[in-house]
Formats: structure tokens, sequence, C-alpha cells
């Protein structure tokens, strides 16, 4: 009977790839990717997507997916590892049909099989390890056999821990606000499975199994490459966790809002903020760190995504603002670490494309030296000596002399004009829903320059939300120069 199921599981296996294949590889980074592509080629991939999407729907392999998840009992196995995927190759896009029969069968049935198994699966989701990346770093200085360390301090199931919450993410994708609810709560059963604070639960574990990981290598000159692939696969599966929190909240969901107000959130958040204030700096002045250093600054944005979601709306975005307060109020020191790190890096723009500074490009093929780059920022009196041996550091990162302005500035401007935008328009968000909260004036005060920076690219329009309450709405700006 057990090679029998074994059997029927690989041909299952096989036969779900197929399925998954048919509709088309994902997009490693669907949010990156789309600008690259025309209006008609995204068009064209999209009518292609939901007609095979649908082939499969009406062939019932929706069911069949909800049915296998539950049936896994949080087990993490090959099939449960193909439904999920297959699941996501159906929900890519955020296909409406496929959500809504999923969920009316999920009704239907009144089980909360489902729901644990997504629980079971996330407690079953692996951390940093930092004990086992020890034993393992130890025996094999002493050439012992690594066979029982093998995979588990780098996150092996990193790939498993990211199909997972890239599948709860699309079952609420384009605010389905019914799978938003019956995720947190599933009315009418006799248990119920709050999947939103697993998820939360999740992210603090990897959380303090990163900054575990940070404590680590504090004290050491650098980050080896071990280190920068353990760390760069939880940044990869924190994004996503991310992604999947954003997606909870969004439309928005109140309830949802509530919930991670409520919840250990702002404890991984912290964290957060304080490994990115510590590892920021370091890893630009390191180019074997900048790669490790593009993927904090990805998850960085993501995080902060989320955190503007949480205020998405204006019935509870003071119940969510004022716990939102309390841990930047907590993280200040970490926030303007952050914030200067980014400043930094914007009005360096400003001095890069100025015509006195182009001078210095003799050659005009966007090379200059150290000391050509030290006298033209000492020149314009905008950087203090501190900040201008930091800049070098970052910009001379093959320590030869020579710096590649250009790439230099696009290395670490886009980013920050990125990132900081979404910090601007957090804070300023903030400001406006608490405007009597004393703290909230003290971090404009601190912070007055950076968020001047973009005040003349953030928007804002009301509009009457869905409770028929008028909402304040931010956007961004575009502008022919400067931000594009």
């Amino acid at each position: 009977a057990s090679e029998q199921m074994t059997q029927s599981d690989a041909l299952y296996v096989s036969y779900s790839e197929i399925m998954s294949e048919s509709c088309g590889p994902e997009e490693e980074d669907e949010y990156d990717d789309d600008d690259e592509k025309s209006f008609q080629e995204q068009e064209t991939e999209k009518r292609r997507l939901l007609k095979h999407q649908g082939n499969l729907l009406r062939r019932g392999v929706a069911q069949m997916v909800i049915m296998l998840l539950s049936e896994c009992s949080g087990r993490v196995n090959q099939v449960t590892l193909k439904s999920l995927r297959l699941g996501i190759a159906l929900l890519r896009g955020g296909n409406s049909d496929v959500q809504t029969v999923m969920l009316d069968y999920l009704k239907s049935k009144c089980d909360v099989g489902f729901f644990n198994s997504m629980s079971s699966l996330i407690a079953s989701c692996g951390v940093l390890d930092l004990d086992t990346y020890e034993r393992h770093n130890k025996a094999e200085m002493l050439g012992i056999s690594k066979e029982n360390f093998e995979g588990i301090n780098a996150l092996s199931d990193a790939s498993f821990t990211i199909s997972l919450f890239r599948f709860l993410q699309l079952l609420c994708e384009g605010h389905n606000t019914a799978f938003q609810d019956i995720l947190r709560t599933q009315a009418g059963n006799i248990t119920t499975v709050n999947i939103v604070i697993c998820t939360v639960d999740y992210l603090l574990r990897l959380q303090e199994s990163i900054s575990d990981f940070y404590w680590h290598y504090s004290a050491q000159p650098s980050i080896d490459l071990k280190g920068r692939e353990s760390f760069s696969r939880a940044a990869r599966v924190a994004k996503q966790v991310f992604r999947t929190l954003t997606e909870y909240i969004q439309g928005p969901c109140v309830e949802n809002q509530v919930t991670l107000a409520y919840s250990r959130l702002w404890d991984a958040v912290g964290g957060f903020l304080h490994v990115f204030s510590k590892l920021m700096n370091r890893l630009s002045k390191d180019v074997s760190q900048l790669e490790l250093l593009r993927e904090l600054l990805r998850l960085q944005k993501d995080m902060v995504i989320m955190l503007l979601g949480l205020l998405e709306g204006n019935e509870h975005s003071t119940i969510v603002g004022k716990q939102m307060v309390d841990t930047l109020e907590e993280c200040s020191s970490f926030l303007e670490d952050i914030l200067s790190f980014f400043d930094m890096f914007i009005r360096l723009n400003d001095i890069i494309t100025s015509t006195a500074f182009k001078e210095y490009d003799k050659n005009k093929d966007g090379w200059i030296s150290a000391k050509e780059f030290e006298q033209a920022m000492l020149s314009h009196s905008m950087y203090s000596r501190e900040e201008i041996r930091q800049l070098m550091d970052c910009a001379d990162v093959n320590k030869d002399g020579r710096l590649d302005y250009m790439e230099f500035t696009e290395r670490f401007y886009m980013p920050a004009e990125d990132i900081g935008f979404n910090y601007a328009m957090l804070l300023t968000n903030l400001s406006e829903h608490l405007a009597h909260d004393l703290r909230i004036k003290s971090f404009k005060e601190n912070w007055g320059r950076f968020l001047n920076h973009f005040e003349p690219c953030l928007g804002r329009i009301e509009i009457l939300g869905k409770n028929q309450r008028i909402e304040r709405v931010y956007f961004e700006i575009k502008k022919e120069i400067g931000r594009a």
C-alpha cells in the first residue's frame, strides 16, 4: 500500500508540474519586471495566462489544490510543495474566478482542516539557526563529516516557505475582502485559526534569527560568503512575508489592520530597523557586500510599503498610528541612522549633476580620482568631513583611488530616492493623522530637511471610501527631472 501511495504521489507531482507550466513561468520578482515590458506585451501575457487558468479551473483543479492542502495536515513533502505551486499558477495575477471557487469550496465544507494545515506549515517553516551554523563551521574546520548539518544553517526550506506565503498572498490579491476575512477567522466553524497572526509569529521568529546572525558578525571585519548567502536567503523570505502581510490588509481590510496593530508585528519591525541601521553603512563600503546590501534595501522597501498599508483608510488609522509611533519612537536612533544614510546620497545627486562637478571629469568618461571627488565635496560645503569620508569609503570600494561616480550614484541614489520617498510618505501620513502627537512634531523637526526634499513629489487627494467616509490618499507626483 505504501509503494502504491508513493507511485500515486509521484504521478501527481509530475502532472501538477505540467499543469503549472501550462500557465507559464512566474517572474522571479513581478514587482520589478513589469516596467520592462510594453503594455501590449503585458496584455498578451495576461490573456494567455487567463486562458490556461480557465482551462484548469473548468477541470476542478482549484478544488483539488485546496483539498490536497487540507489533507496534508501540515506535512511538508513534494505533494504539498507542488500543490502550493499549482495554486500559485492558478491564482497569478489575482484571478478572481479561481479565488471564488476556492473560497466557495472552503465555505461549503465548513472544515478547519485547510486552516490547520496552513498554520502547521507556517509553524514548520525554518529560520536561520546560528547554533547549527557555528557547529557546522567548526566541523568544517576540523574536517568532520558535515552530513548532519548540510542545509540547516542556510534556511534550506526557503523555496518552500516563499511558495507558502506567495500562495497566501495570492488568495487575497486584488483586495479580496472575503479571503482576507476568512484567513483571520472562519465564521460558522466550531474552532477558528488566525492565519494573519500565524504569519506575524513566523516573521518575528525569522527577524530574531536574522538579528542573531547580525550580532554574530558584528565583531568581524566583514561577512563571509556563507554568511552573505544566509542573510540573503533570509531577506528574500522576509520580503515575501511582508508582501503577504500587505495583501492581508490592502483595500483596506480594517479588521486585519487592527489585528496587526495589536500583534507582535512591532517587535519584528523594530528588530528589522535595528538590522538595517547597523548593516547599511557597513555593507556599502565593501564591494563584496553590495549584493547583500541590495537585498536588504529591497526588503526594507517592502516593509515600509506594508507599514503604509496599515495606515490605508482613516477609520482606524489613529489606533494603528499610535502603535506605529510608539515603535518609531523606541527605534528613533535606528531610524535616524537610516534616514541620514539615504539623505547623504540624495544630496549627492545635486552635486554630481552640477556643471562644476563635471569639470573634474576631464575625459568625460564618468571616472574621477578619489582626490578630485573629495575636493568637489569640500567645495560645495554640503557635507561634514565625516560624511565625506563615508562617501569616499562607499565610492572607492575597490580601493584603487579611481571612482566611477555615475555608477556609484545610480547604485545608491536610486534606492535612496525610492525608499526615502516611502519613508517620507509614511511620516507625512502619521503627522497629518496624529497632528496633536508631540512625538510626531519632534520627528518632523529632526527630519525636516529629509521631508522637505520629497514634499514637491507628494500628492494628496480625498476620496469617499467604501464605508462612506472621507479618506485621504497619498501618491507620488512624477517629475521629468529628479525622480523618474
